[in-house]
């Protein structure tokens, strides 16, 4: 199976200019995805991609070991650009430059900069082994949704979901909720074709990561998080 080690890194960002460059612990936050790439060693043959339409960040990523062609269109590069359509025009690139067919999509966002490469390699394998079409990572939520509640008009609230039982501890909810933490999906080329998307409900198969704090790199904050967790090696 050759899989295509997608990371999805445009020019531009609201929420932290130069997002994608931006120093975390002294490198730049797409470093430690590429960090990632180099080190997936699996049964299937991942090849490397990096999609950008930012000149920097591509000699950024040359030093590194990750060289191509490839420049991303600008008419996929705006921050209303839908990351299917970026990936599908890469794939294209990717199999006429290369003359290699590609089977599946490793998605890897630099916004994820904490992954274990074992989860991956695991992820991988299992999906090639069990014939999955969509995969994602998943953690369990911090905020149960028995504790969330929704403002459905001024001054009038209700739970997220509500238990069919007496509870009064924490520690008596379900523990069967996860959330889509975005460090990893994997498709096949044929299921991003035809459904457009990374993740259908009832067809997406999850892998439950073990995480306590989840990073999501959307503003300085998350930043801060991140360099924290970096320091302990979580």
């Amino acid at each position: 199976m050759n899989i295509l080690g997608f990371v999805p890194a445009r020019k531009g960002s609201k929420g932290i200019p130069g997002k994608n460059l931006k120093k975390l612990n002294g490198k730049p936050l797409i470093y430690y995805t590429l960090k990632t790439l180099k080190k997936l060693k699996t049964n299937s043959k991942i090849f490397s991609f990096i999609s950008t339409n930012d000149k920097k960040l591509k000699r950024y990523c040359e030093t590194q070991g990750f060289k191509n062609n490839y420049i991303r269109p600008d008419r996929l590069s705006s921050s209303k650009s839908n990351i299917v359509d970026a990936v599908l025009h890469g794939i294209k690139w990717f199999e006429s430059f290369k003359k290699i067919k590609i089977d599946a999509i490793l998605l890897l966002q630099p916004t994820s900069p904490i992954r274990k490469v074992g989860e991956i390699i695991k992820a991988v394998n299992y999906f090639k082994k069990k014939k999955i079409h969509s995969l994602a990572s998943v953690s369990p939520v911090k905020e149960h949704p028995f504790e969330i509640i929704e403002e459905t008009k001024k001054n009038k609230w209700k739970f997220i979901k509500k238990s069919k039982k007496n509870i009064y501890r924490r520690q008596e909810f379900d523990n069967n909720f996860y959330f889509v933490d975005g460090n990893f999906y994997i498709v096949t080329s044929n299921f991003l074709r035809t459904k457009k998307t990374f993740i259908k409900e009832n067809y997406t198969k999850i892998f439950k990561l073990k995480r306590n704090w989840p990073v999501d790199i959307d503003n300085i904050e998350d930043l801060q998080v991140a360099s924290s967790l970096l320091k302990l090696k979580i």
